[in-house]
């Protein structure tokens, strides 16, 4: 037992209190995400959730403690009932599951509806865990109270990026979400064991009298909505940086905390030196609205340090991306902590000090539940991010300017203009993240959507496009992409050609949403995260046919899986074209949950289907997500499309593909005969496993499923070894181990094209008489000429294309490149 006086003790409780908070608020969050969805709205209601219940708590529970003569009681009694609490958002998302439905058809605005929802399910357990810090406060009050009550909270800060970093990185991969719950309990109730107890001082109104003054309450409250604004800029700027999976993520949450953290602990060392803590305060904010800006000027230089680490395998890409985001992230984040140490110095009673940390800390919380709101619907919105990020800093300066004033130092003030003018040259001189085209390719269309980043980059010779949505390329032009954003519109059709109602997740390029639409259904609603991708169409529409000018077309801008749960409307097709199952916001469209939701929205002949990557996926991984799929669906099939994507499809009904069917209509025949699809030969279109294969895979008791509490998928760029295409080959060939017969010419040729041995593919190619044959031999004559050219040995690479142009003229690429380099020779 230790005593709740003694300096370890406290330390020792506001550390682990921080681990255990996040442990659980990083399952939450989880848990939130696969009720309410991943959009930014129900994000930004989600936090706002989460800050108001910290803010409430944090003012409640500091005046209770305040009033008490035993503190340390109200301390435990608090860790102990968070520890208990915490458990209800992750089993009341489940029953509100059930209401969610409902609630979305009531005709209630979305966003009220997903924020009273966050509200009921995180707010007892946030509102426990707010009154942590404040009723610290409270114990140690006195001489020097303010100083170690930042202390606490710096303890308290770096404990919960501790509890982020195990969370994202181990305990959510290694233990599920349910234990890492477990832990984070424990690790709550444990000091509220040991923490015994002590009697504190009734405290009296000794010393100044005045609680906060206003001005100083709004001037935190207004930080802390920049705050959490800065952190949506960071989410968005940082994606271009580290990419989008769930460890970028994580790294991100442990770089806010950890910065925060420090930041207190040395705001409390230079406060007590200073003559006027306010005057510490504004060139603290004036010093965080440079630091913010910063960056951003130089965003290409953390990449390159970035790819310097990661010839050293996934710990060196952990290393580089940790060391990137700490650079970025910690010196405006230990400005944001200062605040804390240097606001509590100049507006907190030391007599009354629980009560007066726990209104401060309302404000800055009340106004951090704003912050992801003004970011998102407001400034994203109207500004975009990059001018965002110039108005936020401009706001901090602002404050800085404002407690200038108010402690009477105007000899200060040429330094807030200084600072402005140093952050709008910056911004100016700064490109956008996510506007700068690779080499040989221009930019064609950008935009910062409230939602994401959008580019569209295009090369002039061959017509090729690509679309990145925050630096993830996402739609490009090219054959084999081509293949599985076409299959996975014409195959369903193929399975149901009946079909009228259809439902497409994720509209990217709208290439599948278009080839569905070639076929006679009646309606397809499309589901999609950022509906500022519409704009985007128009580059594609050689390829999309324009399916927002189809009047049976319908967008939606939700999360796929929360519109599903929202809706009981049934679909005789549901297509799912999500991203990389890696990313941080795609794992909850490959587990067993998600799939029995698609499975329960079809009709009794509906067919559902899904794209699978085979890039940056290690095999046992694919397997999974196919395990997991068959033991959902009754019956299901595998296409293998472009030798490189899979398509999943399943039904409650047998599986029949009628080829001719997919051909049926003149625009479906000329996208499918564009590619190399011939009815003549059905074969390349038939799947590559089905039930007899996916069931004894299913039966794999040692290839768990993907599930919501569980996802492995969620995970898979720890266990990548090689570049992003070293996996396509072996997860071909473990696809194929599960066949009875071997793999067509066709097929091997793929394998050995993705494997980089052109020579060996080509012959392969060469012995093929189907047009899909002829058109995979131009692909890899034209991308040995390719090679060839960038070696600087354009004239070897002529013979190449031409004997492309022999397999296949009606593929037009190799007779621009050829055209290309003729011209170039005959200029030089």
């Amino acid at each position: 037992m230790i005593s709740g006086r003694r300096p370890l003790a406290r330390r020792l409780t506001a550390f682990s209190a921080g681990v255990g908070i996040l442990l659980a608020q990083i399952v939450w969050n989880r848990q939130l995400v696969l009720l309410l969805g991943g959009s930014v709205d129900a994000t930004a209601a989600v936090l706002a959730a989460f800050m108001l219940g910290l803010g409430l708590g944090g003012r409640t529970f500091g005046l209770l403690a305040q009033r008490s003569d035993r503190p340390v009681v109200v301390l435990r009694r608090i860790l102990a009932l968070c520890a208990v609490v915490s458990f209800l958002p992750f089993f009341g998302s489940r029953l509100a599951s059930q209401m969610y439905p409902t609630l979305y058809g009531s005709g209630l605005p979305v966003l009220p509806v997903r924020f009273l929802m966050s509200l009921v399910l995180v707010f007892p357990a946030t509102f426990l865990a707010g009154g942590v810090v404040p009723v610290m406060a409270r114990i140690v009050q006195g001489a020097d109270g303010e100083r170690e009550t930042a202390r606490l909270y710096g303890i308290n800060a770096v404990g919960s990026a501790i509890g982020g970093f195990l969370a994202g990185f181990v305990l959510l991969e290694v233990c599920g979400a349910m234990w890492t719950l477990i832990i984070g309990a424990v690790l709550l109730v444990l000091p509220s064991v040991l923490y015994v107890e002590t009697t504190a001082k009734p405290t009296r109104r000794t010393g100044r009298g005045e609680r906060p003054p206003w001005f100083l309450l709004g001037i935190y409250a207004t930080s802390g909505m920049i705050a959490l604004a800065y952190e949506s800029v960071w989410t968005r700027q940082l994606s271009f940086v580290l990419g989008n999976s769930t460890y970028a993520f994580s790294l991100m949450g442990v770089m806010v905390l950890l910065g925060i953290g420090l930041g207190s602990i040395a705001g409390q060392k230079a406060g007590s030196r200073a003559a006027n803590p306010l005057v510490s305060l504004a060139l603290v904010e004036t010093g965080l609205g440079i630091a913010s800006i910063l960056p951003l000027s130089a965003l290409g230089s953390f990449n390159d340090l970035v790819d310097l680490f990661s010839a050293g395998g996934w710990g060196g890409i952990v290393l580089g991306r940790t060391v990137s985001c700490a650079l970025y992230m910690l010196p405006s984040t230990m400005l944001m902590g200062a605040t804390f140490p240097l606001m509590v110095m100049a507006a907190a009673r030391s007599q009354r000090l629980g009560e007066d940390v726990g209104t401060l800390s309302m404000a800055n919380c009340i106004g951090a539940a704003l912050g992801p709101v003004l970011a998102t619907m407001v400034l994203f919105r109207f500004l975009g991010v990059t001018v965002s990020t110039a108005v936020l800093a401009c706001g901090s300066i602002a404050l800085g300017t404002l407690l200038f004033l108010k402690a009477s130092r105007k000899l200060f003030l040429p330094i807030s203009l200084v600072a402005a003018a140093v952050v709008i040259a910056l911004v100016a001189e700064s490109p956008p993240p996510g506007s700068q085209p690779p080499p040989d390719m221009e930019l064609l269309f950008f935009r910062e959507d409230r939602t994401a980043t959008l580019s569209v980059f295009g090369r002039e010779w061959d017509s090729h496009r690509s679309l990145r949505i925050n630096g993830v390329e996402e739609v490009p032009i090219d054959q084999p992409s081509l293949e599985a954003f076409y299959s996975l519109g014409h195959l369903p059709w193929g399975y149901n050609p009946g079909a009228d109602r259809a439902m497409v997740v994720a509209l990217g390029g709208g290439v599948t949403a278009g080839a569905l639409l070639t076929h006679p259904l009646q309606r397809v609603v499309c589901v999609e995260l950022c509906p500022g991708l519409l704009e985007a169409l128009p580059l594609f529409e050689r390829e999309n046919r324009r399916p927002d000018r189809d009047r049976r077309f319908e967008l939606v801008a939700d999360d796929g899986r929360n519109f599903l749960l929202g809706n009981a409307d049934l679909y005789d097709i549901i297509i799912c074209d999500a991203t990389h199952p890696g990313s941080v916001d795609s794992w909850v469209l490959y587990t067993r949950e998600f799939y029995g939701l698609v499975n329960s929205r079809l009709t009794e002949d509906g067919i559902a289907a899904q794209w699978v990557p085979l890039h940056q996926l290690p095999p046992e991984e694919m397997l999974r997500i196919l395990a997991t799929w068959a033991r959902v669906f009754p019956h299901a099939a595998v296409h293998l499309v472009g030798g490189r994507h899979m398509v999943l499809v399943g039904s409650p009904e047998e599986l029949e593909l009628d080829v001719q069917a997919m051909f049926e209509e003149p625009e479906a025949e000329s996208q499918l005969r564009s590619l190399g699809y011939d009815p003549r030969f059905p074969d390349q279109l038939r799947p590559l496993l089905h039930d007899r294969h996916l069931d004894r895979l299913a039966e794999r008791e040692n290839l768990r499923s993907n599930t919501d509490t569980r996802a492995y998928c969620q995970f898979i760029r720890s266990k990548l070894k090689g570049g992003a295409q070293s996996t396509i080959t072996p997860n071909v060939a473990s696809a194929m181990s599960l066949r009875d017969r071997p793999p067509s010419d066709l097929r091997l040729g793929q394998m050995m094209y993705w494997e980089g041995l052109l020579p060996r593919a080509a012959e392969l190619f060469r012995d093929l008489e189907s047009p899909l044959g002829r058109r995979w031999l131009s692909v890899c004559l034209t991308t040995a000429a390719e090679q060839q050219v960038q070696a600087g040995r354009g004239d070897e690479s002529i013979p190449l294309l031409r004997e492309a142009l022999r397999a296949d003229s009606t593929w037009n690429r190799p007779k621009r490149l050829l055209d290309m380099i003729e011209s170039r020779l005959q200029e030089s």
